[in-house]
């Protein structure tokens, strides 16, 4: 788990695959703490044009989260992991040399425990739909596929998996078919951390076609995610609201007034002109894509099946299932599927 700061990049690649984990710690000629390093720091040095043999000196973090021995504090562990979304934390003595690790799975038991997501947890599962080429991203999506987009030390998808702890829900099923095996590996390094299971679609199936390998699991209600949108919500919330209003689908929404800087011309039913709107505001309700959904309906869909979720959800439309529209503010939803809106995050988030 540990690496000499002067380390090369391969020797930092390999001591993650031995370990499985996200990051390691970098030390000193003394064994002291200075800094972390994370498969997203190589990834991001890769992409600026190092190469295996380069120094990790230049890209490890050097400004590492840690906690003092005497200041052990599980309330104090789990907020620092909510927070920073890490998956590690250092326990350092005096001299700051390392003496015990905490990792991500030695505080799930730490989170409070929540009543109404305790009603959902044991029968709910998350699916992350991760086939896609990610057109729009390339040339990145090239070498790495779209949900292993650097996000700190981080990416993508294990950004929206920990939105999904911070709830208590840890049960996951990651849909893949472009760039299977680098997604795999990815995932290797959670180990036990947290419950998964990946399914490789033998064919591009959409964005929902992918779902009808769960006609027979174990749960019976599911959260549905894009591999590029991350919604800062609260998640029982969603639950409760499906369950009340006694949906078979809900769809999560953002609301968005869009003001037009102009005057329009309105036309009367006969489409003759009728006047003049000076700079009109329109609500608008734009798909997250999140969703949740009662497996019960999944046996509409044909296993190897290509379908998308609006054709899927038309045909629920069309079977009159209840289809439910829960809104949150645009603020708390990110498209991260264009350089423009991934850019626009980091910048947010740095």
């Amino acid at each position: 788990m540990k690496i000499s700061a002067n380390s090369n990049i391969r020797q930092a690649i390999k001591i993650l695959n031995k370990y499985g984990t996200q990051t390691i710690l970098v030390i000193n000629h003394n064994n002291k703490l200075v800094g972390t390093l994370s498969d997203g720091d190589i990834r991001k040095s890769i992409i600026k044009g190092f190469d295996l043999k380069s120094s990790i000196n230049s890209i490890y973090n050097k400004k590492p989260i840690f906690i003092y021995e005497n200041e052990i504090n599980k309330k104090k562990i789990k907020k620092i992991f909510l927070k920073k979304k890490i998956t590690l934390i250092p326990v350092i003595d005096k001299k700051k040399k390392i003496i015990k690790i905490f990792f991500l799975k030695d505080v799930l038991d730490l989170y409070n425990s929540n009543d109404e997501t305790e009603k959902y947890t044991k029968r709910l599962g998350v699916v992350i739909m991760a086939g896609g080429e990610g057109i729009r991203m390339q040339p990145y999506t090239k070498i790495f596929p779209k949900p292993l987009l650097p996000m700190g030390d981080d990416t993508v998808i294990d950004l929206i998996i920990s939105k999904f702890l911070s709830y208590q829900i840890n049960n996951f099923y990651i849909t893949t078919n472009y760039k299977h095996q680098v997604i795999n590996d990815h995932f290797k390094k959670y180990k036990t951390q947290i419950k998964y299971n990946l399914i490789k679609e033998n064919k591009k199936l959409g964005t929902a076609g992918s779902l009808s390998y769960l006609k027979d699991s174990k749960e019976d209600l599911f959260f549905v995610s894009n591999c590029d949108t991350v919604v800062s919500e609260n998640y029982n919330d969603i639950l409760n609201f499906h369950s009340k209003n006694k949906n078979d689908i809900t769809i999560v929404s953002s609301k968005k007034s869009i003001k037009f800087p102009y005057g329009v011309c309105v036309l009367n039913d006969k489409k003759k002109f009728a006047g003049f709107k000076e700079k009109p505001s329109y609500d608008f309700l734009f798909n997250t894509g999140l969703y949740l959904i009662n497996k019960k309906e999944l046996k509409l869909l044909k296993k190897n099946k290509k379908l998308d979720m609006d054709d899927f959800i038309l045909k629920l439309k069309k079977k009159k299932k209840k289809i439910g529209i829960y809104q949150i503010d645009y603020n708390n939803w990110q498209d991260l599927g264009s350089w423009e809106s991934y850019n626009n995050f980091i910048k947010i988030n740095k």
